[in-house]
């Protein structure tokens, strides 16, 4: 059955990319759209044919993927309804960049070339999305995340507003204009070499220092995914972080601007959220409202499907409150990731810093082995040397150390030095260990420390009562070392981890671990209200079938009554 015309114009107004379009040029769009249906697992077009044809998708979704340069196969993830791709080669002429197949039965709109480039031209706001829709694909195949879960495809991917690098690049250019000060000077004066070396001393730092700004401007990137709201920052040869909001955890979405802001189209996002971890500020944004607005736009799709999954969850408890089959097992709406498998860092089996249960439910992280051998180090150095001078000794027969040393003293000393350095790196190794912080299967946070032979403390809190949730890598040898602090705020006490190995997916692990307890809390109560309704209905019926019955028995009486009469 063909779309209806107010049901083309309806979806082309939930689009982002439509905001602020006025009606009859949505009507128009709308009349130019094709309507084109895929059966599943069928291929839609491949990488590298020629392109002439903008997409919707209406209903179904499909996986877009790729070949490499050694045509191993590449995932991208997939589109479902409301995303929209084929810009690229349309305003670039090349050929496709990716593939894509159906995953199910999928209905698309279609736009054709000479269509797309009037709906460019007549609106510039829809050229500038459809602008940065492409950046985005294009950045996010030269970039890798590996961070992203499968089947999470990037929205958008931009980097902070230019105002950003140049309100910082202010300082640096006015260092470099006193540099080429005492430079013009040097060239006026008739001893010029002071000024020189002068101007030379300033003038390299000032561009070093712009070039810095410069690089650690290109490296925050604002990250939407059909998951979650991204901010990466990294901070060269400082600190690297990573601060993010599951989309089915977002409450609001806010702007603010300044009017220059208003004037350069940049600002600041607010994005809320219901679980308590805090709001996510990314500041500077470029194209603010065009972030707000997809984030919103995915928001409605997550919130669209939940209610539908919802419907059918209902359907299904009241068919079983009437005894009647349940239907087919529905999936939750949202994709969420169990933590990935027990991993050690470069090899080193032994040192574990992150342990996972069988089962999968407790999670344990020891402190990165750098902090145990930045304890340990000069044992281990004179633990080697040690034993490097008995070998020494033993293959000379001590006649050096002899002239020094009686071989028996040699011999103690050595006994002596090698047993404290054993004690000394036990100790330490022991007190690394007991260390230890841990996501619990009871879904508590503990911090715990315990000496060898000492004290013990413990701190726990539950993990849905996590107001704030953040980590980061300050110097470069925990970026180099992927080390770093996680901090987690719980009403009101705070929890740090410490130089934890691989802070992000730490962060990753509690993030996941309190979005799985919301969803199960959330399942309950709907549960419940499900089964209020069933229990409802139920008696509903009951009350019905005996009405119908009290009914059938006074029609039976009345028309008995009518018999005797009529006798």
């Amino acid at each position: 059955m063909a779309i209806k015309r107010e049901d083309r114009i309806a979806f082309l107004k939930q689009r982002q990319m439509f905001n602020g379009v006025d009606d009859e040029f949505i009507s128009d769009i709308a009349k130019r759209l094709e309507e084109y249906k895929l059966e599943a697992e069928k291929v839609l077009f491949k990488q590298g044919d020629p392109g002439s044809v903008f997409y919707f998708i209406y209903e179904g979704s499909v996986r877009v993927w790729g070949l490499d340069a050694n045509e191993e196969e590449l995932d991208y993830g997939f589109f479902e309804a409301g995303d929209k791709f084929g810009e690229e080669s349309l305003i670039t002429g090349r050929p496709r960049s990716f593939s894509i197949t159906t995953l199910e039965e999928t209905t698309f709109l279609v736009m054709h070339a000479g269509d797309f480039e009037h709906m460019l031209d007549t609106y510039p706001s829809v050229d500038k999305f459809i602008t940065t829709l492409m950046n985005t694909r294009r950045k996010t195949r030269q970039t890798v995340f590996p961070w992203l879960h499968p089947g999470e495809i990037v929205q958008i991917l931009t980097r902070r507003h230019p105002i950003r690098m140049i309100d910082r690049m202010f300082q640096p250019l006015i260092t470099a204009g006193v540099g080429v000060g005492f430079l013009y000077i040097s060239y006026n004066v008739t001893i010029p070499t002071i000024f020189l070396i002068i101007s030379v001393i300033i003038l390299i730092p000032a561009f070093i220092w712009m070039i810095w700004v410069f690089l650690d401007w290109r490296n925050d990137y604002f990250i939407l995914t059909n998951q979650r709201v991204i901010w990466l920052e990294q901070i060269i040869f400082q600190a690297a972080a990573r601060q993010e909001a599951p989309l089915a955890a977002v409450q609001s979405v806010d702007v603010k601007t300044t009017q220059l802001g208003r004037i350069l189209d940049y600002g600041d996002v607010l994005v809320r959220t219901f679980t308590g971890t805090g709001s996510l500020k990314l500041t500077t944004v470029n194209h603010p409202k065009q972030m707000k607005g997809e984030i919103e736009e995915l928001l409605m799709r997550v919130r669209k499907k939940t209610e539908n999954i919802e419907e059918k969850r209902l359907r299904q408890s009241i068919r079983r409150g009437l005894g009647l089959e349940a239907g087919e097992v529905i999936e939750d709406p949202v994709f969420y990731v169990e933590s990935p498998e027990d991993e050690s860092p470069a090899g080193f089996k032994l040192l574990r810093t992150r342990e996972v249960s069988p089962d999968g439910k407790t999670i344990t992280y020891h402190r990165h082995w750098w902090v145990l051998l930045s304890k340990t180090w000069f044992s281990l150095l004179l633990l080697i040397s040690l034993i490097a001078l008995l070998f020494y000794a033993l293959t000379n027969n001590f006649t050096v150390l002899g002239m020094f040393f009686p071989a028996k003293s040699f011999i103690t000393f050595w006994f002596l030095g090698i047993l404290g350095c054993i004690m000394v790196i036990a100790y330490h190794s022991l007190d690394w260990y007991n260390d230890i912080y841990k996501i619990t299967k009871d879904d508590k946070l503990i911090d715990s420390e315990k000496k060898p032979f000492g004290e013990e403390i413990s701190r726990t809190a539950p993990i849905r009562n996590i107001i704030s949730l953040e980590h980061n890598r300050k110097g470069i040898l925990r970026l180099l070392l992927n080390f770093g602090m996680v901090k987690v705020v719980v009403a009101d006490e705070t929890l740090i981890f410490y130089d934890v190995h691989n802070p992000a997916q730490v962060q990753q692990d509690i993030y996941y671990r309190q979005e799985q307890i919301k969803l199960k809390q959330d399942e309950t109560e709907m549960e419940k209200d499900r089964a209020h309704i069933s229990r409802w209905l139920r008696a509903y019926h009951e009350i019905q079938a005996e009405a119908e019955l009290y009914e059938d028995q006074e029609f039976f009486v009345d028309l008995e009554d009518e018999e005797e009469d009529s006798i």
